[in-house]
Formats: C-alpha cells, sequence, structure tokens
C-alpha cells in the first residue's frame, strides 16, 4: 500500500532528531519591543508593547527531534546523505517519542492606540509527534521500513501513536487594558483564528503485537490481535498532495496579564505574571482513500506467503490481508489541534535586564485519541537583556525527553536570529535536534511616557 510505505518512511525519517523545543521563538516573543512574536503567545501581552505599530515581513521556526537517534557526524553529510552511517541509535530499552514543529509566519501587523491593540496575521504551522512506541518497532521502521521479513523477531506496543498536522491559519488579535490606575495594570487579549487544513494523517495503535519464528520449513509472523487506524486525509491522493482553498476549522488563543508598574509608564513593569490558552479549536478533516482500520487475525503466516513470484516482499495491502482483516474508513472527521496551556512570571530583575519563568502543560492524553500531534509539556527560564535596539536572550528548558537544553538569540532592530538548545548541544557534544528561528519584521518608535 503505497500511502502506508510512504507513512512508514516518514515515520523513520522523522527518528533523525530529538525532542524538540516547545516554545516558538523563544526568547523573542517576550519582548516589549517585538509585540507581533507575543500575539500568539498571549495576546493580552500587546498592550505592555513598547511600540506603537509593527507590520511582519517573514517569521519562521523549525525545531525537531526525539530521543531515539543522535547525530554521529558532519563530514560529508550534504555530499553523501546516509542515515545508517551518520547516526547513532539509542538503545536503551526505553520506548521513543519524537516531536516536529514548524511555525511560519508571513505578512501581519499590529497595531496601539490607547488602551486598545490589534493585530492580523497569517501563519502556516506544522506539528509531528510520536509518542511511546516500542524501541525495537523504531528499531525496524528505521532499518527496515516496510519490509516486514527483515523487522526484529519481536516487540509488543500497548499503545502508541504517530501524526502530522499541517495547516494555514488567518488571524485577528484584540487586546485590552481593563485596568490602568496607579501601579496596576490588567490586560486581556484575544485571537481568533480561521484554519484552512493542508494534511493530515495519524497511526494510532493498540496492543501491537509482532513475533516472526522459524516454523518447520519456513520462518512466520504473526501480529496476534494487533490493532491500528491509519488515517490519510484527502489531501493525499494517488501519491501527491493537493489543496483546495477553503476555512476548515477555527482556533482562539486567549489570556490574561497583570503587570505592577511603578511610574505608570506604558512597558515599563517590575514584574508581570500570566497566562494563557493556545490554539484551543479543531479542525475539520475528510477520510483519503489510504484511511483503514486493521485488526490482527491471530494467526501465523509463512514467509513465503508474503513474497511474490520474484521473491520481493508483496505490498502492504496484501501483506496486511495476509495478517488480519483491513476495512477502509470513509467520511469526516475533527481533530483537536496541538493546544497547550501557559503560566508564567516574567521579573525585572535590574535596569534592561529581565528574567522569565514559565510552565507549558499538554492539556491533552493520546492514549485518549485526543491531540495525537501535540505539543510537549516543558518548564523554561529565559534571561533577557532588552533595549529597544538590541535584545539578548538565553533560554533554559527542561522536559522529560530531552532533560535540559540551552540556546541563545539576538535581536538587532527587528530583525532576529537564535536556537532554543545550540549551546546545550556544543557543550553536550550531543548533536541530537534542531532548533532555528529567523525572523524580520519593521516598526514604529516606542510609545512615549504619560503625563
Amino acid at each position: 500500500m503505497k500511502s502506508l510505505k510512504l507513512y512508514l518512511v516518514i515515520a523513520s525519517t522523522f527518528l533523525i532528531y530529538q525532542q524538540s523545543a516547545a516554545q516558538f521563538f523563544a526568547g523573542p516573543h517576550l519582548s516589549q519591543y517585538d509585540p507581533l512574536k507575543a500575539v500568539y503567545f498571549n495576546p493580552a501581552a500587546l498592550p505592555n508593547s513598547e511600540m506603537r505599530w509593527q507590520v511582519n515581513i517573514l517569521s519562521f521556526n523549525v525545531s525537531a527531534g526525539n530521543d531515539f537517534l543522535r547525530l554521529a557526524g558532519l563530514k560529508g553529510i550534504v555530499k553523501d546523505f546516509d542515515p545508517y552511517r551518520f547516526f547513532e541509535v539509542n538503545m536503551n530499552g526505553r520506548d521513543k517519542n519524537l516531536n516536529i514543529t514548524s511555525d511560519i509566519r508571513g505578512p501581519g501587523f499590529m497595531f496601539n492606540f490607547g488602551r486598545n491593540s490589534v493585530a492580523f496575521g497569517t501563519r502556516v504551522r506544522e506539528v509531528a509527534t510520536i509518542n511511546d512506541l516500542d524501541e525495537n518497532f523504531a528499531y525496524s521502521l528505521f532499518h527496515y521500513k516496510d519490509d516486514l521479513l527483515s523487522y526484529l523477531p519481536s516487540f509488543e506496543n500497548e499503545n502508541t501513536s504517530a501524526a502530522i498536522n499541517t495547516y494555514a491559519e488567518y488571524s485577528f488579535a484584540y487586546a485590552r487594558k481593563l485596568i490602568d490606575k496607579d501601579v496596576h495594570k490588567l490586560s486581556v487579549g484575544i485571537n481568533v483564528k480561521l484554519l484552512d487544513k493542508i494534511f493530515h494523517s495519524s497511526f494510532d495503535g493498540r496492543n501491537i503485537s509482532f513475533n516472526k519464528y522459524q516454523a518447520v520449513l519456513d520462518s512466520a509472523i504473526n501480529v496476534y490481535n494487533s490493532e491500528f487506524d491509519l488515517t490519510v486525509s484527502n489531501d493525499y491522493e494517488d501519491g501527491r498532495l493537493k489543496h483546495d482553498w477553503a476555512f476548515d476549522g477555527w482556533a482562539i488563543d486567549a489570556g490574561l496579564e497583570y503587570a505592577f508598574a511603578p511610574g505608570r509608564l506604558f512597558g515599563k513593569y517590575l514584574f508581570k505574571v500570566g497566562v494563557a490558552l493556545n490554539d484551543f479549536g479543531t479542525l475539520r478533516q475528510e477520510h483519503g482513500a489510504s484511511s483503514i482500520h486493521f485488526t490482527g487475525n491471530n494467526r501465523g503466516v509463512y514467509a513465503s506467503h508474503l513474497l511474490d513470484e520474484n521473491n520481493n516482499p508483496k505490498g502492504f495491502n496484501e501483506v496486511l490481508d495476509s495478517l488480519g482483516t483491513r476495512t477502509p474508513v470513509t467520511g469526516k472527521y475533527n481533530i483537536t489541534l496541538p493546544s497547550v496551556l501557559h503560566f508564567y512570571i516574567d521579573v525585572k530583575a535590574l535596569p534592561k535586564l529581565y528574567v522569565y519563568g514559565g510552565v507549558q502543560v499538554n492539556p491533552y492524553n493520546f492514549r485518549k485519541r485526543e491531540g495525537l500531534a501535540n505539543m510537549p509539556s516543558r518548564y523554561n527560564i529565559i534571561p533577557r537583556f532588552e533595549i529597544k535596539k538590541i535584545g539578548l536572550y538565553a533560554p533554559l528548558s527542561w522536559d522529560k525527553y530531552e532533560g535540559f537544553s540551552s540556546g541563545a538569540g539576538f535581536r538587532f532592530g527587528q530583525l532576529s536570529i537564535g536556537s532554543a538548545n545550540i549551546v546545550s548541544s556544543i557543550i553536550k557534544n550531543n548533536f541530537t535536534g534542531i532548533d532555528f528561528y529567523l525572523s524580520l519584521a519593521f516598526g514604529g518608535k516606542r510609545r512615549v511616557e504619560k503625563i
């Protein structure tokens, strides 16, 4: 089956990275001088910006990784790329996990007037995740892809999922400072987004079992009562992606932010605290021709029955039909977006030096088929130095997959560049993940003091 082969190839290719940094544009998204980054983090932060207006030209952030493979060396990787030569396998007896995210932001603008702020934005977003993949299963996918006869002898995977979700956003944000008296400032904001689906696919496996054993004259394979759902949206048909422009769903970012700001100056504060819900919504999809439900028949199948007349592995459709029952799935369905909850505090430690501490929480459980393409939970600390023309950022983070990671970022005017994990990768000599962002915008002058 072409689509299943493609999906397995994609899944195995994803295994070349380590667990991703969870926060897009780590550092600039907090800046008082780059408010369009805050729109997708907490729109309530807009009224505290020191920019009167800003226009985004192009921004992108790519972050990817897993805890299965690490880069063994870079020499010759561009000229003669071979994953089995350039990557080392981490076989430590633990299930494997993955998250790949990319965020491309196109033309957008924001404007502050009085207590109010408005913003418009365009974005293309991709999230791909693998959760709790058995180590032997991961090894077999990476080395042998769709050749079941070459898989490791046995493995079991009670619950596993993999998903990729790509879509475009068209958003309008509004924020208002509700309280602006004395030293207390409270703002609220919402970012409403219309969505245009691009591609979705997921694999949801339950009680996956695989056993390859030697029979009397031939080897045999039994997948027992393995069960999985393979979903491929109708955006992928006949071996190619197609796209029909439409509004296929909705999402919101919403939040509150309180600032303690002596002196009654716009954008000035000693500390602020906030809470935000990001990407809460759904996206309508339609099953493509490759969507199936599979249940194993708990019977051993001779290897010779899985080969064609040329002694090559049969197509996946035929293989699955030999090992169990394959049922096509049709109709429309809704998917949950990769939502997160943010809780944070940002403290002015010294003049122009701020320290941010935050928690990002994934509210969904993939075992309940919620948010199969999800963002990981993560703890973040980000010291930053901010003046109008320059910003310096030193993001620090921890999650259960990657452990500790650290990075560096730089802003000159409205040009930002950085990475959330480059420093720790160099220090640990552990180049197992990537995180990189670049942003270009232009904007108006700082707000002036209130009299």
